[in-house]
């Protein structure tokens, strides 16, 4: 039997447990929420998530379904399986600045396997499906969002991007990252492309609170909407394609899923061998 002594003891001892915990619940909300409050908190909580806030090498997959939407129906066609190498640092203004490299192929429906033959369900023809690795390029993330460029070789871009907002809840944050372009070919009035992108990244808000902690686990939700991808040969229809996809940000290889992992080992083994001397070549200039 429990004593008059002790269960007084007992009561004390949880009253003084509950206000512990109470209190250390509103330190970590008071902490993680600062960051949302300010452009320059989203931007740091974003590159512990996406990247790091030191200059390592991290990679970013994510792998889901392209669907056509046309006469407000959405089909789906295909699957996408993506990973980008990337690696930036922190520059004396505040934004990050770095190297990336992407690479993607697409699958089947069925088992998501490479496909490199596709039978557009639109105009009844058979199209090449081709893998798409983007050239090396700098990679600019500021307080507004990516750093679109105005040219690249004969195209014009139109862009806007934005960052934020961010979300505390449960133990757990969010921050988005947006960005809309238009592409437009010198002497060319139409655009030939029109593109828009959503990512949001999920991780830990005790880990993006830690000065401690330089590069956070990651989880991100993508999404975009493009205008049909040339190769489709849609010969003028109305509509465009849509991307519903997730993914993680990891460090090495071997985190990869194997699919995406062995795709990098065959088909562009230069990343698998050594990422960062492939980010760190010289790029070529444009004639």
């Amino acid at each position: 039997m429990i004593s008059r002594r002790d269960s007084l003891g007992l009561v004390a001892g949880m009253a003084v447990a509950s206000v512990a915990a109470a209190e250390d619940d509103q330190a970590m909300t008071a902490v993680d929420d600062s960051w949302t409050r300010s452009q320059a908190g989203l931007l740091r909580t974003l590159m512990k998530l996406r990247a790091a806030l030191d200059d390592r090498v991290t990679l970013e997959w994510f792998k889901g379904v392209v669907y056509g939407v046309a006469d407000s129906a959405m089909t789906p066609l295909f699957t996408v399986n993506a990973v980008a190498f990337a690696y930036y640092e922190e520059t004396q203004a505040g934004d990050f600045r770095g190297r990336r490299v992407e690479v993607t192929y697409h699958g089947d429906l069925e088992r998501d396997r490479l496909i490199e033959r596709f039978d557009n369900p639109y105009t009844g023809g058979t199209v090449d499906v081709p893998l798409s690795r983007t050239p090396l390029q700098d990679a600019v993330i500021g307080r507004n969002g990516l750093v679109v460029p105005a040219r690249i070789g004969p195209m014009r871009i139109e862009a806007e991007t934005g960052l934020g907002p961010g979300l505390v809840n449960g133990g757990r944050c969010w921050v988005r990252l947006d960005t809309r372009s238009t592409v437009f070919a010198d002497g060319v009035d139409a655009p030939v492309n029109e593109y828009g992108e959503s990512i949001t990244y999920a991780g830990d808000s005790r880990e993006v609170a830690d000065p401690g902690v330089l590069s956070a686990a990651c989880q991100l939700s993508y999404t975009n909407a493009m205008s049909w991808r040339p190769w489709l040969q849609m010969q003028g229809r109305p509509g465009h394609t849509m991307t519903a996809a997730c993914g993680e940000k990891v460090e090495s290889l071997a985190e990869l899923p194997p699919d995406l992992r062995d795709f990098v080992r065959t088909r562009h083994p230069d990343l698998a061998e050594d990422a960062r001397a492939v980010l760190s070549a010289s790029m070529a200039q444009p004639g």
